[in-house]
């Protein structure tokens, strides 16, 4: 194809003015002479024998239409104006003849984004000439392959041969497709082949070549122009059937799936050309909460293809975190619900409730589906009733308008995640709340013609459901737990537990405050276990965020220090948190998923408001229970009877509502808990730089790094694995050394990162801790290559408080890195 032939499908291409101006004006310039390499480069700059301007933008116009790129922009370089020369071919692999040539040729590393620009000289690195030949030796999987279309980025390897003054090239692309190249000193190509291999291989040699490239390469390689956002997306939007799919996570079923119409594919490409974008690599999109139609784009902000043709290809992630409820919201502009709706028939509705009789069971589900390992789940809230005249229900439930939808939509408008809002259940339909009606079994799913007569609905369900005596009782608890101010008491714990010669004992007396209000919780109390003396704390702070100390007095082998939820698993829980407890006798009363709570309840009042209820009951633990409630349903005592152990808890000297009522401070006794038990659970060493910082890492919360290319995210439980190797114990030199100011000039909350670091910044209740650890793919660390900073800010000051430095060797560093990159790819 003749550059005049360029220019004209150059006029064809669905790209901006500018771009195509941009692009015609390289088209009609001279072709720039070529020039001796230089040693490296510091920064952009174009690599001198490739850089024949009309051809590369040849090239890029090439790219556009046919999704060739990498090694198909080497090759339009190489044509220049002329026509390809082929000479006799000796039936030597080009890796081959590099291999017998490397003593005589000099090497050099390049890098190319198609958003970025021309491919980019990074520098002569006959250093890393034996690392690449052996790697790619041992890869020992570039399979020849008639497929020529090539990613968007490459890194290309270049062999200049003085022994006959060829050049043997490399072109490796993002998708894994490799172009291999053989030329003469004019250009001319002598051999050509295309190999495949896996993607990792590109990624494995773009960091062999980041190594050696400054913070302006390094953000070159992430670049992402409206014109290829808008390539990539119209092109793989024509593959969706004009269908979306949202997926809560990968791997549900499709019935589990909320499905969608387009309703405007140009509207969503020029919407998500409107976002900044980065490229990041394969591994990195968050499976979690996202749409598939042709493309997948999360609410986590990612993007990428789908399908069995990922051309044109990329992977990318919005360039500022903060927009991506925004991106959601402009994909959300263009869905609609697949399905056509029309009016339902009485008859229709009446035969969702074919399966009612009178007295038939009917159960209702609020907060977070399913059960977790340890039972439900603690915002779970299970509740039976009896259907009192089957007949009366459906009459008036049918008398409704309703018209037909989507399951899709009654998914998307009932639950969100795993939660759900008020179902109603009635033998294979559910009703809800807020007005749909759904039967998987009968395929028929419908939501309420006119959205005024939802105030209809709960008065047809007062009317037809009447609580079961279990569920009123467990109501009662359920309010009971926060309806008052504060409580006050003291209180005594039993437990005894025997089977089969095994036998366990524990025996607690002590005082307890809570905050109703505040979900905050102090219980202090010193006994018994199994005949040793122990003193123990339990505390919640907030709701379902608990934490207990107990120290043993005979044993210190013994003592346990844990942060927990209602749920945790794999862990010794204290039987007499007061909020747990009254929440899992609760949850006993009302077992979730059975047929019924075939539970009968015997009562007493005692007097002063407070009655005695006694149950048998065959679920979560199965036996006799005696529980004690006030009027307004606080619990007051709890006794236990199981097949092995027994179980009893009472309060005593208890007030509720007190006017001299205090709570005592608890996040400080909280961070000792969670200190202690990071400590232990992560190897670090007692003594270390910020007590405060590894007190304040919460389970399961986040800490940001940031590159000179890239954000990501980062479980602070592998930051904690990374402070055995910070606190570590050394020599008389190898410790932290009062630095006393910010190491970052300029240091301002939000922007944080030094250029040539990991910058990891964790943000707890009172600081904000910001980490420095030297990343050798980039520009040269200023505190060197062995260095690594800590800063300590109050709260989102920008001003460091005070700051600590330490070297450490290059094993130390090394795994510091790889902690940090195991995190990268794993999300």
């Amino acid at each position: 194809m003749r550059p005049n032939e360029y220019d004209d499908l150059l006029k064809k291409i669905k790209c901006s003015d500018e771009f195509r101006s941009r692009m015609q004006e390289k088209l009609s310039s001279e072709p720039i002479e070529m020039t001796d390499y230089e040693e490296s480069v510091s920064g952009i700059e174009v690599a001198p024998k490739h850089n024949w301007g009309r051809f590369a933008a040849l090239a890029a116009a090439f790219v556009l239409v046919c999704g060739a790129v990498g090694g198909g922009v080497y090759h339009f370089n190489k044509m220049k104006d002329k026509p390809v020369v082929t000479e006799e071919d000796d039936g030597t692999s080009i890796f081959d003849k590099i291999k017998a040539n490397k003593d005589s040729c000099d090497m050099k590393e390049y890098v190319w984004n198609l958003s970025g620009g021309p491919s980019t000289l990074v520098k002569k690195a006959n250093d890393k000439k034996d690392r690449v030949i052996e790697y790619l030796e041992q890869a020992g999987e570039f399979r020849k392959t008639d497929d020529t279309r090539l990613a968007y980025r490459s890194v290309r390897f270049e062999f200049e041969n003085k022994k006959d003054d060829t050049y043997l090239e490399i072109d490796i692309s993002e998708n894994g497709i490799s172009f291999w190249s053989e030329a003469d000193k004019q250009g001319n190509i002598i051999s050509e082949e295309y190999r495949s291999c896996s993607t990792q291989v590109f990624y494995d040699m773009l960091d062999l070549v980041l190594e050696d490239a400054d913070s302006d390469i390094m953000e070159y390689m992430t670049k992402v122009s409206q014109d290829e956002i808008k390539i990539f997306v119209s092109t793989h939007l024509e593959k969706s059937n004009d269908r979306a799919l949202f997926y809560p996570r990968q791997g549900l079923a499709n019935e589990m799936l909320t499905h969608f119409v387009i309703t405007d594919k140009e509207a969503l490409t020029n919407a998500l050309m409107n976002f900044e974008w980065v490229k990041v690599r394969e591994g990195e999109f968050d499976y979690n909460n996202y749409y598939e139609m042709g493309i997948r784009i999360s609410e986590e902000g990612y993007l990428m293809a789908v399908g069995d043709d990922p051309y044109p290809y990329g992977y990318f992630k919005l360039k500022n975190e903060i927009e991506c409820e925004k991106l959601i919201d402009a994909v959300k502009s263009v869905l609609g619900y697949d399905n056509e709706s029309r009016d339902a028939t009485s008859e229709e509705i009446r035969a969702l409730f074919d399966g009612a009789t009178d007295n038939c069971s009917v159960s209702s589900w609020d907060g977070e589906v399913g059960i977790g390992q340890s039972g439900p789940h603690y915002g779970s809230i299970y509740r039976y009733y009896t259907l009192n005249d089957a007949k009366g229900f459906t009459d008036e439930i049918s008398s409704i308008e309703w018209v037909t939808c989507s399951n899709e939509e009654v998914n998307s408008n009932t639950k969100r995640g795993l939660i759900t809002t008020g179902a109603f259940t009635i033998s294979d339909t559910s009703i809800y709340r807020n007005g749909y009606i759904s039967c998987y079994d009968k395929n028929l799913y419908c939501k309420l013609k006119n959205e005024s007569d939802i105030e209809k609905l709960e008065p047809i369900f007062n009317k037809y459901f009447v609580m079961t005596e279990a569920s009123k009782l467990a109501d009662k608890m359920l309010n009971g737990i926060d309806n008052f101010n504060d409580l006050d008491a003291d209180f005594t714990y039993s437990r005894q537990y025997d089977y089969e010669g095994n036998s366990d004992s524990q025996n607690i007396s002590g005082h307890m405050s809570f905050d109703a209000k505040d979900k905050k919780l102090y219980m202090s109390g010193a006994g018994t276990e199994n005949g040793d003396d122990i003193c123990t704390t339990v505390l919640m702070i907030g709701d379902d965020n608990s934490a207990y100390s107990t120290v043993n007095n005979t044993d210190h082998d013994k003592c346990l220090d844990y942060v927990y939820s209602y749920n945790t698993v794999m862990i010794p829980k204290p039987e007499f948190h007061y909020v747990y407890l009254s929440k899992k006798i609760e949850q006993g009363l009302t077992p979730a998923m059975q047929q019924s709570d075939d539970i009968s309840i015997e009562s007493k009042y005692l007097g002063g408001g407070n009655t005695e209820y006694h149950f048998t009951s065959n679920y979560y633990g199965a036996g006799e229970y005696t529980i004690v409630l006030t009027e307004k349903g606080q619990l007051i005592s709890y006794e236990a009877s199981m097949a092995y152990s027994k179980i009893k808890f009472e309060l005593k000297n208890y007030v509720f509502d007190s006017d001299s009522f205090e709570m005592p401070y608890l996040n400080d006794t909280y961070e000792q808990i969670n200190y202690s038990e990071n400590i232990k659970t992560h190897n670090i060493p007692v003594v270390n730089v910020y007590p405060e910082l590894i007190s304040g890492i919460g389970v399961g919360s986040m800490a940001q790094v940031i590159t000179d290319s890239d954000k990501y995210n980062m479980y602070v439980s592998c930051l904690l694995d990374m402070f055995s190797i910070l606190d570590k114990e050394g020599g008389d030199e190898d410790f932290w050394l009062l630095h006393g100011d910010s190491f970052k000039t300029g240091s301002k909350h939000g922007d944080r990162h030094m250029k040539g670091y990991y910058t990891i910044i964790v943000e707890t209740e009172k600081y904000e801790f910001v980490i420095y650890i030297p990343d050798l793919r980039a520009t040269k660390p200023e505190w060197g290559d062995d260095t690594v900073l800590i800063e300590k800010h109050s709260g989102t000051a920008d001003e460091s408080s005070d700051s600590y430095y330490r070297h450490f060797s290059e094993k130390d560093i090394d795994s510091l890195r790889s902690i940090i990159k195991n995190q990268y790819n794993r999300y």
